[in-house]
């Protein structure tokens, strides 16, 4: 899109402070001869280019669809389904059915929502660990922990494609996942351990209450353990509903524990609208992705199924459930994806940060040994180095 200089009177002036990168038009006070001064720079007082994203900034969620597609992305979106899977089976818990092989099993290939497949899987996981308490020890943080290598290298590949427009490569992944890998588990930690402190006060209060002689005595303290139940609410409802976004701060900003707490909360509660204004769109438009990969991939599916003829196979079990299970990956890759999408739009609107700016990791400097050479006498000493 082309704008001619000429036409860009003091009436459009702000459109083209926005295009320019100057401060807000709605607050900076313009002048013909500064933007037309700026518009020189650029050559022939013409606007090549518009930034879409800094005129508009929530079409950036438009590229959750594409970014979610990315090979590298659904790569570890499906390691961590299938690894969740196995895991799963020890648990007795079912997310991706294993009898897609035959042709009278297409009735249970059907168009649905992602939440057709997840929701029963959310559910007999609960209902595992009421049966099995035991699965807190040892199943749930085997799958919080595959998640955060997996959600965390998608999140970080994301940023770096959504800020700078390039493509992480797989060593600067690995190497940024070893220098900040400890923040990701740090955050979710210190958070629990937020919310296990502030309940332990309302915890010991119920049981003093069953004390005779200290019933009355908690009574008149109770606005203390109210306090602290008031917060373990808020910290609770900020884990449930905005754990994703530790993800984010770590992969953007290469922020440590606490900052990523610090960066959740702002951002969540300063902005809630917004907050809820972008998953709905991300939902809408992460709805239509799946709906289009469950077409392809049950075509994929009932096309081999018309042609195949042989015995079942392990392998051909293997490879059908595998092809599957695409747009469940999907849904795990929009969902982190998504995540990097909003913590940028909310960092803007709260920080005023540039879309722009990420976290880089800077490779490790090799150090070499100072070059020795002979004076004029055939003393050593050390060489220059060239500036």
């Amino acid at each position: 899109m082309f704008i001619s200089g000429e036409s860009l009177t003091l009436p459009n002036l702000q459109l083209a402070g926005r295009v320019l990168n100057t401060p807000d038009p709605l607050t900076y006070p313009f002048s013909e001869s500064t933007m037309l001064g700026q518009m020189r720079d650029i050559g022939e007082e013409t606007i090549r280019r518009i930034d879409w994203t800094e005129l508009t900034p929530i079409v950036l969620l438009l590229r959750v669809f594409n970014a979610a597609l990315g090979v590298r992305v659904l790569f570890f979106a499906m390691i961590g389904l299938w690894l969740t899977a196995f895991l799963n089976r020890f648990a007795g818990i079912v997310i991706l059915k294993q009898e897609f092989s035959k042709p009278e099993h297409w009735e249970m290939i059907r168009l649905n929502v992602p939440l057709d497949v997840l929701n029963p899987a959310l559910v007999n996981a609960i209902l595992s660990i009421q049966q099995n308490p035991t699965l807190l020890f040892w199943w749930l943080p085997c799958i919080v922990l595959i998640w955060i290598f997996c959600g965390g290298m998608i999140c970080r590949m994301v940023a770096v494609r959504f800020t700078i427009d390039e493509s992480e490569s797989t060593i600067n992944l690995f190497r940024f996942f070893r220098k900040r890998g400890i923040s990701f588990v740090s955050s979710l930690i210190i958070l629990v351990l937020g919310i296990l402190c502030c309940f332990l006060p309302v915890k010991i209060a119920g049981w003093l209450l069953a004390v005779p002689g200290l019933k009355y005595v908690v009574a008149v303290l109770l606005p203390i353990p109210l306090v602290f139940a008031f917060f373990t609410v808020i910290l609770t409802l900020g884990l449930a509903i905005g754990f994703m976004m530790l993800f984010a701060a770590v992969s953007v900003d290469g922020s440590d524990g606490f900052d990523a707490i610090s960066r959740m909360f702002s951002y969540i509660f300063q902005r809630p609208l917004h907050y809820l204004l972008y998953w709905a769109c991300c939902g809408i438009l992460g709805w239509f992705g799946v709906a289009l990969l469950q077409v392809l991939t049950r075509s994929t599916v009932k096309l081999y199924w018309s042609s195949a003829t042989g015995p079942d196979l392990f392998l051909e079990t293997f490879w059908l459930t595998l092809v599957w299970s695409i747009p469940v990956a999907y849904v795990f890759a929009w969902f982190w994806t998504s995540s990097v999408a909003i913590y940028l739009l909310l960092r803007r609107s709260v920080d005023a940060t540039p879309l722009n700016e990420v976290y880089r990791v800077s490779p490790p400097k090799v150090r070499t040994l100072p070059t020795i050479k002979q004076d004029e006498r055939g003393a050593p000493e050390m060489a220059k180095e060239k500036e």
